[in-house]
């Protein structure tokens, strides 16, 4: 395995904790190889083993702070071992994520469950090479009879590797409401880490009028009709979206009637209904990163005071919005700076009454900010 060099300063964040290789901790960036299992030292004092991977965050991971502990089949056995057992002492669900990235110690990988069918997403393409490795030690722990979905890193394509498809989605059913998973289709069509607001959804939407921005993956629309809602409109700039919420309501037999769905830009939406004086009981805002729309785009770093601004125009007192995010880099300081940069702004009177994390079973890493994957803030307008 081939020494690489690191500088000094990046010594004591990988010996506390820290699991993302960048090139600047390198002496020498030429030194990296895609692919390559290598050993971190600095003047000859080793320091980690880890992977180098070309990836959208960072330029590798660390393995182990243990110079002696081979990478091999019982290594990601122990990895896969220590997952389980933390699981088992939370509240069982119909779909929970087993393997958390950096959050279980081997970043690259998350692993969901479905029953005994575990669907393994690769975040690069250096970690799946060694699949063959890791699936033997998952089969250790979780036995051969059990089957294994890949997904493809570009999130295209999904390959049986054990065991059999369903024929037909299955169901996840969480407080009642039922959200129909085709485990064919590589794009979760279940945001899991929204389990929590979900069962918010359901139990605070008794007659409320609902307003849902950016709805693709987060199934509380259905969420919140299941719970009593008397109608709702969700809003998304991409077709899949409505297609998601259709297939859920259809689920539960609910009125579809009772959702108004609209693929357009969020902004246009939101000046039709400040212009026509619409207003909603609860509004949930889950924006991307990014999207590029006919007309406008929406950048999280730029656009996002402006967005919850323009939301506020559409509630009442005692109206609740709920601001989600699972951008990596957008941590909840940075989510509760851009609330308090809008509310600043608007006229009525508003307060923080609640914050939302990844659900238990989203393990995290103390030393990386960005390993928690949900951000939320609950205002209540009064």
């Amino acid at each position: 395995m081939k020494r690489i060099q690191i500088t000094g300063k990046s010594v004591r964040k990988f010996e506390d904790g820290y699991p993302v290789i960048a090139l600047t901790d390198l002496e020498n960036r030429q030194d990296f190889d895609d692919g390559a299992w290598i050993q971190l030292e600095n003047h000859g004092h080793f320091v980690a083993t880890a992977y180098f991977a070309k990836q959208h965050r960072g330029a590798g991971y660390i393995l182990s702070l243990r110079e002696s502990e081979a990478i091999d089949e019982r290594f990601f056995a122990s990895k896969f071992r220590a997952a389980q057992a933390k699981r088992m002492a939370l509240p069982q669900t119909g779909a929970y994520r087993l393997f958390n990235d950096v959050g279980d110690g081997l970043g690259g990988l998350i692993v969901d469950a479905y029953g005994d069918r575990y669907v393994f997403r690769w975040q690069n393409q250096a970690l799946k090479r060694q699949s063959r490795l890791i699936y033997a030690g998952f089969q250790k722990i979780f036995g051969t009879d059990v089957t294994i979905l890949s997904v493809s890193t570009d999130q295209t394509t999904v390959q049986v590797v054990t065991g059999d498809l369903p024929k037909a989605p299955i169901a996840v059913t969480e407080n009642g409401v039922s959200y129909p998973v085709d485990l064919s289709v590589a794009r979760s069509q279940l945001a899991l880490e929204f389990r929590d607001v979900r069962a918010w959804a359901v139990k605070n939407s008794q007659q409320q009028r609902v307003l849902n921005l950016y709805s693709a993956e987060t199934g509380v629309v259905a969420a919140a009709m299941v719970g009593g809602a008397v109608e709702a409109v969700t809003v998304d700039p991409t077709n899949r979206a409505t297609t998601a919420v259709q297939a859920q309501l259809a689920a539960n037999n609910l009125d579809q009637a009772a959702v108004e769905m609209r693929t357009m830009d969020v902004t246009n939406y939101l000046d039709y209904a400040i212009k026509h004086g619409l207003t909603f009981d609860t509004v949930f805002i889950n924006p991307p990163a990014f999207i590029r729309g006919k007309k406008h785009h929406f950048d999280l770093n730029q656009d996002l005071e402006a967005l919850i601004l323009q939301a506020l125009q559409v509630t009442h007192a005692d109206s609740q919005v709920l601001i989600t995010t699972t951008t990596p880099s957008y941590s909840l300081k940075r989510l509760r700076t851009a609330v308090a940069t809008a509310t600043e702004n608007y006229t009525g009177h508003v307060s923080v009454s609640n914050t939302f994390h990844s659900p238990a079973d989203f393990m995290t890493n103390d030393a990386d900010r960005q390993s928690e994957v949900l951000k939320g803030i609950q205002l209540s307008v009064n």
